[in-house]
């Protein structure tokens, strides 16, 4: 990532200064005919970030014959297609760590596809199943008491069917068809909804989804839909996963006194600081007394554990496991052979043994016989023969082959739900301390991994002709860009593309400069500003084939 606050040579902020002499492109507009388009709506809760595919082969999948529109639904769930291609049944592709579902803070954590019929305006798991197995939509409407015409709309009207929609997703997968043998799934979240609403409850139900657990019973889930109301009123203990960042900083706590002000602790040190919330990208963002900024993205978000990455500039991105239970000092929560003889849980850690982070999922499926089968799925399918493990007094004891080494850890538990267990790992022959996760869901763990991939954020720029354009000047106003000081964002074109965290930018309309900062000679020039925008902290693709020149003598030659 090439990326520099410094202030542009006087000759360049003299450019800038001037009006714009337009090279001619800007001023020959050409109209292009418009095409009729249709606005089809992804819908869970509105689904941002989606895929669509046009089924041109009319198979029910999307494959190599097919075609994939360019551009993602937006915030609301919506998208133009053409008519022509809403003559075709429509696929939507959810992609776990970029699909942001608007009932949840953080991007679905799993990868579904779901299908419309030709001519139709949304998309949703009841329109899936219409496609698939007519009657079991039947029944559905049925059992719950609903016309099936409104299934099949986009759900407005009828709490019932937006709570049971959002219930389907989990079951569903990228397999289309796969939804027709999750009936007797649906039909026990259909049963917990009729319970709700015989007792009077169901509106306690608007901000739930009911799961199937791992013993086949519906349960009900609350969604965390606001990041405030899981911090404040709490102390939440903190620690990076990566090993050598936390030999360094150790465990640190942040007490939420309010929505706006925290009481942040490190090595006995404590101190109060302001903090705000970017909605838009899941930052949280500490103010320090000199201006400085101390920013964390979080990842996922439940009521008590929290993971996030470092998102400063020019720091390590590292992984940080938040718990409400202390990591230092929790006593071990029990554990039983039962919840692991068998089973495969998928650890979150840092591989790295330096201070660069090297987040990676472990899948440890523990054997009866004692033994542990390994594999790393985000590199290979290989698997590995990665040790032992026991449970005694409820304790949990590994012992992993790592190459030429093996080492025995004595796994504190420090915070545990059906879904996830966190673990303080001690080794037995020098009490080093690592943290990890682990996860009995594979693309949980997974999609948490994918956003970390996804903290850098790339904008794709055409500098057309104008080959002196090495380097972009972004702000909020024309002046600012074009007049960039010690603040201003500046960004170096590297391969027809920036690459930069996706922190720096909040959403909103912004204006680009291109130049080239180590201009010579009488004659110097600069190109733009481009009007662009931000969306989820990406700034649009930039074409400067029609950017006006800025064109300015330096008298200091002369």
């Amino acid at each position: 990532m090439q990326f520099n606050k410094s202030i542009i040579a006087t000759t360049l902020l003299s450019i800038f200064a001037l009006s714009g002499c337009n090279s001619g492109g800007s001023d020959s507009t050409s109209t292009s005919p418009v095409v009729p388009t249709k606005t089809i709506t992804v819908i869970d809760g509105a689904l941002e970030n989606a895929q669509i595919c046009v089924d041109l082969n009319d198979n029910n999948q999307c494959d190599k014959s097919d075609k994939v529109l360019p551009q993602l639904t937006n915030k609301a769930g919506k998208i133009e297609v053409s008519l022509d291609d809403a003559k075709h049944a429509l696929i939507a592709q959810i992609i776990a760590g970029t699909t942001k579902d608007s009932d949840e803070i953080t991007p679905v954590s799993h990868s579904y596809s779901m299908i419309t019929d030709a001519g139709k305006a949304v998309i949703t798991p009841f329109t899936t199943l219409a496609n698939v197995d007519p009657q079991a939509l039947s029944n559905i409407a049925g059992d719950l008491g609903i016309d099936q015409q409104v299934l099949l709309g986009d759900l407005s009207t009828s709490p019932k069917a937006r709570i049971l929609a959002r219930s389907m997703t989990p079951l569903m997968t990228d397999d289309i068809k796969n939804i027709a043998q999750q009936k007797a799934k649906f039909k026990a979240v259909i049963n917990k909804i009729e319970e709700a609403e015989n007792n009077d409850t169901l509106s306690q139900l608007e901000n739930s989804r009911i799961v199937i657990n791992k013993d086949g019973k519906a349960e009900i889930q609350p969604l965390v839909k606001n990041i405030a109301d899981v911090l404040v009123g709490k102390t939440w203990f903190m620690a990076s996963l990566n090993n050598a960042q936390n030999q360094h900083s150790g465990v640190l706590s942040a007490n939420f006194k309010d929505k706006n002000n925290l009481e942040f602790t490190e090595r006995n040190e404590t101190e109060n600081t302001p903090y705000t919330i970017n909605k838009e990208n899941n930052n949280i963002v500490r103010t320090f007394d000199d201006g400085d900024t101390d920013t964390q993205k979080l990842l996922y978000i439940s009521k008590n554990l929290i993971i996030g990455a470092m998102n400063n500039i020019d720091e390590a991105h590292d992984l940080i496991v938040w718990t409400t239970n202390n990591l230092d000092k929790q006593q071990s929560l029990p554990v039983t052979t039962e919840q692991f003889v068998g089973k495969t849980w998928y650890m979150l850690a840092d591989n790295s043994d330096t201070p660069s982070a090297e987040p990676t999922v472990f899948s440890f499926t523990f054997n009866a016989d004692g033994s542990i089968t390994g594999s790393e799925p985000n590199e290979s399918r290989e698997t590995f023969n990665a040790g032992t493990w026991s449970v005694t007094n409820g304790v949990l004891t590994t012992t992993i082959n790592d190459e030429n080494e093996t080492d025995t850890y004595i796994n504190t538990v420090i915070e545990k739900s059906s879904d996830y267990m966190v673990i303080k790992e001690k080794r037995t022959d020098d009490q080093e301390v690592n943290y990890a996760v682990l996860f009995n869901n594979k693309a949980q763990a997974m999609s948490i991994l994918k956003q970390w991939n996804n903290l850098e954020v790339t904008t794709k720029v055409n500098i057309a002709s104008h080959n002196d354009i090495t380097e972009l000047s972004i702000d909020k106003t024309e002046a600012d860009a074009k007049n960039p000081d010690l603040d201003s964002p500046t960004i170096t074109i590297k391969n027809g593309k920036v690459t930069y965290l996706d922190s720096i930018f909040n959403d909103g309309t912004y204006y680009v400069m291109g130049y080239n900062p180590n201009q010579n000679g009488h004659n110097l020039y600069a190109y733009g500003p481009l009007k662009t925008s931000v969306l989820n902290g990406r700034v649009q693709d930039l074409d400067f084939t029609h950017a006006p020149i800025v064109h300015a003598t330096n008298d200091l030659n002369d």
